[in-house]
């Protein structure tokens, strides 16, 4: 009865026997000889990954290897193709055509009288000066690639998070900002005059060039929507143009005196273009710049310009010139010069934010008189020596028959404004140093002066990834700042109970990603 059940069992597992005709000896001396084989090929398996494993553990044990083998037969030799991780997250970022990069700053300050005050950051430095925490955030996927051609999704997103109170919801008072600052598709090879450039439609707008310790973009063009192409190559240099849109709410003329003072919107278009890597020689480069702004007004604004019920919006220029150096012993220069007539050159007589734009953040308003200002923007870092390191802005501006937002139609103004930095050195992880700052700016409206000084001194000492103030990150710095409003006759500033200045200390976090 076994006997017989056996027999059954070997014949369902084996396939019909009749059909065959072997008999069960036979039957059970093929499968011994199965089972053999798949020993062999388990024992040949088992050593193979010992010897994987023994040639990992044979790498540096900071760099993590994959071992790709190459097997076609059982006769071929083994090869062994090492990758590390990072080359490995780099294939993949590839493949998958996903990026993402970003901003951040925050940190922790406290002063002496009460909550801690910004004073004239474009003027003074934003070192020791600023208590907001600020961030970008930049999601890129791509699309399309074939043949040459591309084309990649941008999102961006701003913001500020409050660094005041526990909560920080975005509904919760003005502190807390977020935005879409771009959302446009760029592509690149489809132009076929310039298929290395790169042509983007959407919400988007051309590098803005920033004086970092001070906190202002020297120049910049915020676009609602627009149309651009970038590195295009033109005999000696590259050319970036852009047609963009920002639209305004334009006041009437009892603005900024009654804030009740309706206003109507307006469509404006800019044309932004930049001429940038022209060799002068060694490291140098020269980049031209200009943008003309003008307005598309309804004929219901015409009207109300026509009965002096709203100020009249006039066209605007800005044109201007960056030199560019780089060291040899490391560091660079960066030398600006730069002219704008109307609202544009408004902006250059702002005390905090100096940057040039058609509108006062999104509103335009004023008697704009075809005044024109200038400006000279000197911005760096050098090495003195292999252990001290030097960060400065230095800003001179000057302008006749402007409109200031602070002190009215018809003003002529002078500016100056210094920023130094020296450091010490320790090591590519630690830094102690001096922020040095003082600003004077003279308004004269109506055969009145109006006079803004200031003065900022900070002690930090900073923990970094390596000695350069300007372009390594990230960076946590701690410092201790005095600072002074000597005058305020342009901005009325001033600290918690009236005081004329303040000492913080603080703590501050910066990356970029």
């Amino acid at each position: 009865m076994k006997k017989s059940l056996l027999v059954l069992l070997i014949a369902a597992a084996c396939g019909n026997a009749s059909a065959q005709n072997l008999t069960v000896e036979e039957r059970l001396a093929r499968l011994e000889k199965t089972l053999q084989e798949n020993s062999a090929e388990l024992a040949k398996t088992k050593a193979e990954l010992t010897h994987y494993k023994q040639a990992a553990a044979n790498n540096e044990k900071d760099t993590p290897v994959i071992n790709a083998i190459n097997d076609s037969s059982e006769n071929s030799t083994t090869e062994n193709t090492t990758f590390t991780l990072k080359e490995i997250s780099d294939y993949v970022k590839e493949d998958i055509g996903f990026a993402w990069n970003g901003y951040l700053r925050s940190g922790w300050g406290a002063a002496s009288n009460g909550s801690p005050k910004e004073y004239a950051i474009g003027s003074l430095g934003r070192f020791g000066n600023e208590y907001s925490s600020w961030f970008d955030l930049v999601l890129t996927q791509r699309v399309y690639e074939q043949n040459g051609k591309s084309a990649h999704a941008v999102v961006q997103l701003d913001g500020n998070v409050g660094a005041q109170y526990g909560s920080a919801w975005f509904d919760k008072d003005s502190e807390n900002m977020l935005q879409f600052s771009d959302i446009f598709l760029t592509t690149r090879g489809f132009l076929p005059f310039a298929p290395e450039a790169d042509l983007w439609v959407g919400k988007h707008n051309l590098p803005k060039y920033e004086i970092q310790m001070l906190d202002w973009k020297n120049h910049q063009t915020d676009s609602g929507a627009g149309i651009g192409i970038e590195n295009w190559q033109l005999g000696a240099g590259k050319l970036n143009i852009a047609l963009v849109r920002q639209d305004l709410d334009a006041y009437a003329v009892t603005y900024p005196a009654v804030k009740e003072s309706g206003a109507m919107q307006v469509n404006t278009n800019t044309v932004d273009m930049r001429y940038k890597d022209l060799p002068v020689g060694g490291n140098t480069t020269l980049e031209l710049i200009g943008r003309y702004s003008m307005a598309n007004k309804s004929g219901a604004y015409k009207t109300g310009e026509q009965d002096g019920h709203y100020y009249s919006i006039k066209d605007a220029w800005l044109t201007g010139g960056i030199l560019r150096h780089r060291f040899k012993m490391g560091g660079f220069e960066e030398l600006t010069v730069q002219a704008a007539d109307n609202s544009l050159a408004s902006g250059f007589a702002l005390i905090s934010n100096s940057g040039a734009t058609y509108g006062y953040r999104d509103n335009y308003y004023g008697e704009h008189s075809y005044g024109k200002a200038f400006r000279v923007i000197s911005q760096g870092e050098f090495y003195p020596s292999s252990q001290t390191v030097m960060a400065h802005a230095l800003v001179y501006s000057a302008g006749n028959d402007i409109y200031s937002y602070d002190t009215g139609a018809h003003t002529d103004f002078r500016s100056y404004r210094a920023v130094v930095r020296p450091a010490w050195i320790w090591d590519n992880h630690n830094q102690t140093g001096v922020e040095l700052a003082w600003f004077k700016q003279t308004n004269k409206q109506q055969g009145v002066d109006y006079t803004e000084k200031g003065y900022k001194t900070t002690l930090y000492h900073a923990l970094k990834i390596n000695s350069s103030m300007l372009e390594s990150r990230p960076e946590l710095r701690f410092y201790t700042t005095w600072l002074r409003a000597a005058d305020n006759a342009i901005s009325q500033f001033r600290f918690n109970d009236g005081r004329k200045d303040q000492l913080t200390i603080g703590a501050q976090a910066e990356v970029w990603w």
